[in-house]
């Protein structure tokens, strides 16, 4: 069992974590492939395989519709790559959870930190109305005391404003929390918030550079892992 970021803030006690929501908790990357290949159709495009879309997932709406445009080598200005992200967000939302899935044991591990006493999170670069109706589909909304979407402040990550303006929400100090997530956004975030983090090793997360000691198997892991840092500052155990 390997202790959380032990060069960042060694041996405190674990009283928060922050997840990222997609590519994190949820594989929502099939059901965001949907609505972009159906707003590629409104402009006679072909539709693109998930695999090509959630290249881009994790900078918010305008970032995915605006690299994937790039990736599919077409230049548009500014403005009309804005009004396409309105229609994507439009066709997203009528089926927001049709096709995702959660990953690994999150369905069992985020009620077990919640009942260890861990506030629990969600700092996304979704939209909060996307994010609140994922989470809520599969029964996991109530477990958060915070979550902040990517269209609620003026900063998103990876500015690290974004963690820490949900830290804060949560009434835990960065020192004391630890930061889940799947791409180098999310590891640029925490680094800059000065929070633990990890990397997830399931969607994207492989493609992160990061060590071994920073990487997340399974949130089963998380949870024991929790518990040991958490166990070890009681009192007759420092």
């Amino acid at each position: 069992m390997t202790l959380p970021d032990p060069g960042l803030h060694p041996g405190l006690p674990v009283e928060g974590i922050v997840f990222d929501l997609d590519g994190t908790l949820v594989d929502t990357a099939p059901d965001i492939t949907s609505a972009v290949n159906r707003l590629l159709e409104t402009h006679g495009l072909p539709p693109q395989p998930v695999r090509f879309v959630e290249k881009y997932i994790g900078e918010g709406s305008f970032g995915l519709i605006d690299k994937l445009y790039k990736g599919l080598g077409l230049a548009l200005e500014p403005a009309r790559v804005t009004a396409d992200v309105e229609t994507y967000l439009a066709l997203y939302k009528r089926h927001p959870v049709e096709h995702s899935t959660v990953y690994a044991d999150a369905l069992t591990a985020v009620p077990a930190l919640h009942a260890a006493g861990i506030k629990l999170g969600v700092c996304t670069n979704k939209a909060q109305e996307l994010a609140e109706a994922v989470l809520k589909h599969f029964g996991l909304l109530h477990y958060f005391t915070a979550i902040v979407g990517g269209d609620v402040l003026p900063q998103r990550k990876p500015d690290p404003q974004h963690l820490l303006t949900t830290l804060e929400r949560m009434n835990v100090a960065p020192q004391h929390a630890l930061y889940i997530g799947d791409t180098q956004i999310d590891a640029d975030c925490a680094q800059g918030a000065h929070v633990r983090c990890h990397i997830v090793n399931w969607g994207t997360g492989p493609g992160v550079a990061v060590g071994t000691a920073r990487r997340l198997d399974s949130f089963d892991e998380l949870v024991a892992t929790c518990a040991a840092v958490n166990a070890s500052r009681l009192p007759g155990n420092c």
